[in-house]
């Protein structure tokens, strides 16, 4: 088992490898929000580019909701980072569309805030 500067431990399901057991847990629940029909799983570290500078920004997950048809940008955070922040700002402006941000773990898992870009 791996350390990452925070303390995270590095943890894995379904044959996938994620920077936390946080970040795994978060896996977790989207896949049930997919058995149960709510959404569809797109990607796992998809980069995402900001402004035109091209500042590039790694989101943990991309999903369909399939109520709305919209994609939406997942990520999970337990530590906040100064260059989190920033780029948290930046999404505001440049992003692609929703940002729905995961705090918590296993089953308290919630959504803490929802970024929507400015249009």
């Amino acid at each position: 088992m791996t350390f990452n500067k925070f303390g995270a431990k590095r943890a894995s399901l379904d044959g996938r490898s994620f920077a936390s057991q946080g970040e795994r847990d978060c896996y977790s629940l989207l896949k049930l929000q997919e058995k149960a029909g709510e959404i569809t799983l797109v990607s796992c570290q998809e980069t995402v580019y900001l402004t035109l500078a091209r500042i590039a920004y790694i989101a943990d997950f991309r999903i369909r909701d399939l109520k709305t048809q919209e994609d939406v940008w997942i990520e999970y955070k337990g530590f906040e980072t100064p260059e989190w922040r920033l780029k948290k700002r930046l999404w505001k402006f440049y992003g692609p569309g929703k940002l729905r941000v995961y705090k918590g773990s296993g089953l308290r898992m919630i959504v803490v805030e929802e970024i929507i870009p400015d249009v």
